[in-house]
């Protein structure tokens, strides 16, 4: 084979790709971030979420990049697996546009549509119509490459060994994995359909031999989705998982199927003679069989992806009630106030570590350790609201007066420590501000913070410590009181450094800040302590 020929195939094969991916391109700046809105409102059903992925994937003309923008969703929490399974099987049916347009064989047009592409893309300013430009020259340079592959693939006729080869891919097997190996690597079914479409427009393989090869296309572009998913929440890997068992599950049906239904007669019946026409019809057959009969399915394919990938991330076990169970029957009221306490407890612990993360950061800044203060603070705040959401659902139970007075107590709890966590986070921010613009505290202002930590630290241990009653009152109060002294004494001496010039007035605002959140936590654990006591 000369190598004009492979210059020529290799040629065609990069017009193709990169019309195809500035048709896509082109199409999703025309959508716009009105797209990614519309998805994630359109998904209440499978129903709908089929339509919204057929739609998507006609539109961007791929289903590579609807699968990894669904698994992107999934991953931030703005859609279920069971939402994203219907829009997976939609985009599996809105690929075979591409192949659809390719049949269309206007290659003759080619150039022509090129060049109004480019002339619209070069010189129109409107962006809009600058987009559509943008598509149009994409189309173009699709079909000048798939003109270009055909003609350069027109000598392999004369090769025994391409013809052998060709043959050998007959086979079932080795047409999935040939099919599958492809378009792993290309990662784009479209692009891998097309190759094959002008492979057989010169002849070179017939429709009963591609159609295996097709099956290998679907399943070779799970890879997107897969690559995608690493790294990513338990849920974005599921949902990579459910693409990948559709397409595996769709290919095992249609291969029984083919066993004892000629398909490929069935589809050469209905479509026009052109061979590349055929392909895009069975690949579209394909697509659509495998959803009809599993789009019943779709909420087991979800249940299949959790079998398969087990277990929960680890922000997914901190966003969740680890004692109280919601959906369970309720049992006795003595019962459920003693798992109720152990989510107060939790709560607690939470607060006391991110505490003392917002005070380190004052004196040593990492960015990592000021992430984790806002990550703990989303926890508190799913548990305040959790918990308390429990404990109103509780109280319709039958109890007594002073039971009652307990599950209120908890709920005030709760909140109280929340609000710890509130100024913890203020405490953060402050250290944050002092880094970034470079504030220096004085030595006695570190020091002074760090005497009023050591009492909160210890406050908060008293809290959670087994003690007697009435020693446990005594020395909450007793420290709640030095507190009090110690933020009177510092805010005096901060001003007078401030007065005296040894403190800038910057530094002043963030340590006065400062200061006003740790008079405010003790405030809270000294009702928290109380309330624990009574």
């Amino acid at each position: 084979m000369p190598i004009t020929y492979i210059f020529g195939l290799l040629g065609g094969f990069a017009f193709f790709i990169y019309g195809m991916d500035l048709m896509s391109a082109g199409l999703e700046l025309v959508a716009g971030d009105r797209l990614h809105k519309w998805i994630e409102k359109m998904t209440s059903s499978t129903l709908k979420g089929l339509l919204v992925g057929i739609g998507v994937t006609a539109l961007i003309q791929s289903s590579s990049g609807t699968t990894v923008m669904v698994v992107g969703f999934v991953n931030a929490g703005l859609m279920t697996i069971e939402q994203a399974v219907g829009i997976i099987m939609g985009a599996n049916i809105g690929t075979t546009i591409t192949g659809q347009l390719v049949a269309l064989d206007i290659s003759s047009i080619a150039p022509l549509l090129a060049f109004i592409g480019f002339f619209i893309r070069k010189f129109i300013k409107k962006p809009t119509v600058k987009y559509l430009g943008q598509v149009i020259l994409g189309l173009g340079l699709l079909f000048m490459g798939m003109q270009l592959m055909s003609s350069s693939m027109s000598p392999l006729r004369e090769y025994e060994g391409f013809r052998n080869l060709l043959i050998s891919i007959s086979n079932p097997l080795l047409g999935i994995i040939a099919g599958a190996v492809i378009t792993a690597i290309i990662q784009a079914s479209a692009a891998s359909l097309g190759i094959l479409q002008a492979i057989a427009n010169e002849g070179l393989i017939g429709l009963h031999g591609s159609m295996y090869i097709i099956c290998g296309f679907n399943i070779g572009t799970c890879i997107t989705s897969v690559l995608s998913s690493i790294g990513t929440s338990k849920n974005a890997q599921r949902t990579a998982a459910v693409h990948v068992l559709f397409n595996l599950i769709g290919t095992i049906i249609f291969v029984i199927i083919a066993q004892f239904i000629p398909i490929d007669k069935f589809i050469e019946s209905i479509s026009r003679a052109l061979p590349a026409a055929q392909i895009a019809n069975m690949h579209t057959f394909f697509n659509i069989m495998a959803t009809v009969i599993l789009i019943p399915f779709s909420k087991y394919l979800a249940k299949l992806s959790t079998f398969i990938i087990r277990g929960k991330d680890k922000e997914q076990e901190e966003m969740s009630l680890q004692y109280i169970n919601p959906k369970k029957t309720m049992r006795e009221a003595a019962t459920e106030l003693t798992d109720i306490r152990a989510e107060a407890h939790r709560m607690i612990d939470i607060a006391m570590v991110n505490f003392k993360i917002s005070m380190d950061l004052i004196s040593k800044f990492e960015e990592e350790k000021y992430e984790t203060v806002f990550h703990n603070e989303k926890i508190l705040n799913f548990l305040n609201s959790n918990i308390t959401r429990y404990i109103i659902d509780c109280l319709s139970m039958e109890m007594d007066e002073n039971m009652a007075a307990n599950y209120t107590g908890y709920m005030r709890i709760v909140r109280d420590v929340e609000r710890i966590g509130d100024h913890a986070k203020s405490i953060a921010e402050g250290a944050k501000l002092k880094e970034d613009k470079k504030l220096i505290y004085t030595e006695e202002s570190i020091k002074e913070l760090n005497a009023v930590q050591t009492s909160i630290m210890t406050m908060l241990n008293t809290v959670i410590t087994e003690l007697p009653s009435q020693e446990k009152k005594d020395r909450l109060k007793f420290f709640s009181n030095r507190i009090e002294a110690y933020v009177d004494d510092y805010r005096n001496e901060h001003m007078d450094r401030m007065r005296l010039g040894v403190c800038d007035p910057e530094s002043g605002l963030v340590f006065e800040k400062t200061l006003s959140a740790l008079e405010r936590i003790q405030a809270y654990i000294y009702n928290v302590g109380k309330l624990i006591i009574n």
